[in-house]
């Protein structure tokens, strides 16, 4: 269906609407102050700004009109377009400020009337959503027990490498939890831990008590952008217990989320 439109001007090319048309509809809908001018040629001899209200009124329900139109016109385009491989989009939109002019159902930055529904888009977290291993059942036991072994321990200094039971940093503080809590494996960092649970990964809109939050930051440890440099035991309601540095040792704190690189829950704690 190739012939029915032409890429440099796709309105032109279906069947009744000229190159004139198109133009004067881009024009337009591309820049409002047209419509003045326009009122000013439709209206000789009346001074910019002073056109018969009625006029201008006719002129924006013309507008409305053509928008409504091309809308229809792309769409249809589009769905041609979509059986060929290229997608369902309108390709129209740049015409149309990239919406529908008749409103949206769903998703942000809807048409000129505004839209309705969620927000679209993920999180700032890396991989986005969740894993594909994240528990779906309720918490058990361990969990709870895994965060107060966690609370626990505020106020205990930080020593770098160190994994209790009176001091921590922020990947034994981790470790020493889980293990008090009946989770057994081996010491890792906070990137071990990042990766060793990617599968369970959530983003942080799906953050729930006892999940692990990953950051990022600038260091001295070779860690580069988009690895987890620190970790961090969620709490809920946007609070956190952690361990970073030796001026404030172990303790609650609200959650860095300009850091925040991603979550991840652990599966042994929901067995």
């Amino acid at each position: 269906m190739d012939h029915f439109f032409n890429p440099a001007n796709p309105i032109a090319g279906m069947t009744g609407i000229s190159t004139t048309t198109t133009t004067t509809t881009a024009l337009f809908l591309g820049d409002p102050s047209m419509l003045g001018a326009a009122a000013g040629r439709l209206a000789p001899g009346m001074p910019m700004g002073g056109a018969d209200p009625s006029m201008m009124a006719m002129i924006a329900q013309q507008q409305q009109m053509t928008n409504s139109l091309l809308y229809m016109i792309g769409m249809l385009m589009g769905l041609m377009m979509g059986q060929q491989g290229g997608g369902a989009s309108n390709p129209l939109a740049s015409l149309l400020g990239g919406g529908s002019p008749l409103g949206s159902s769903g998703g942000t930055g809807g048409g000129p009337l505004g839209s309705s529904g969620g927000t679209g888009g993920g999180s700032s977290s890396v991989g986005g959503g969740v894993g594909p291993d994240v528990p779906t059942n309720a918490p058990t036991e361990k969990v709870g027990r895994f965060i107060d072994i966690a609370k626990a321990q505020q106020g205990d200094p930080y020593v770098f490498g160190a994994t209790g039971p009176d001091k921590f940093d922020c990947s034994g503080l981790v470790y020493y939890a889980l293990k008090q809590a009946g989770v057994n494996q081996p010491r890792m960092t906070a990137d071990g831990y990042m990766q060793h649970y990617k599968n369970s990964r959530v983003d942080r809109a799906n953050l729930k008590p006892g999940d692990l939050i990953f950051f990022y930051s600038p260091n001295s440890r070779g860690i580069p952008p988009g690895r987890a440099s620190h970790v961090e035991i969620y709490l809920g309601n946007g609070m956190s217990m952690g361990t970073d540095n030796p001026s404030e040792g172990a303790r609650i704190e609200p959650v860095n989320w300009g850091t925040f690189i991603g979550g991840a829950r652990v599966p042994e704690l929901y067995r």
